[in-house]
């Protein structure tokens, strides 16, 4: 009779899953506080349509990734044709709307910060509890 070996089991990493739920959670905080409205064109938006799109990109600072005060929610036309093809006049529009947003994400892009378990799940329970 042949032995068959059972595998072990990786215990499964939950930080993909942690980001995937904190970007969401994160983007609804953001749509809710702006009303579902393009902060841009000012048009009501709902589902697939409103995005939530963050100021300074998750690539240049983790810190901010799910930040409140990094994401807006637009539309699909503003964010696709208007914010990712004129960066420079988004951000110039961005300075003078919010200057106090503008100064703090400034301030805070440069820090370097490494999210552990922890602080990722509460931070979750956070944003949920909103």
């Amino acid at each position: 009779m042949k032995k068959t070996t059972r595998r072990r089991r990786k215990p499964k990493n939950e930080r993909p899953r942690l980001r995937k739920e904190l970007d969401v959670a994160s983007k609804r905080a953001a749509k809710d506080r702006d009303g579902w409205r393009c902060q841009h064109c000012g048009i009501a938006v709902a589902g697939h349509g409103a995005h939530g799109s963050h100021v300074i990109p998750c690539g240049q600072s983790a810190l901010l990734r799910w930040d409140l005060l990094n994401l807006l929610c637009l539309c699909f036309k503003c964010h696709r044709y208007w914010w990712h093809l004129n960066p420079l006049e988004a951000t110039a529009w961005f300075e003078r709307t919010y200057p106090e947003r503008y100064a703090y994400l400034m301030q805070r892009k440069s820090e370097v910060k490494q999210w552990t378990t922890d602080e990722m799940r509460e931070l979750l329970r956070t944003l949920e509890a909103q």
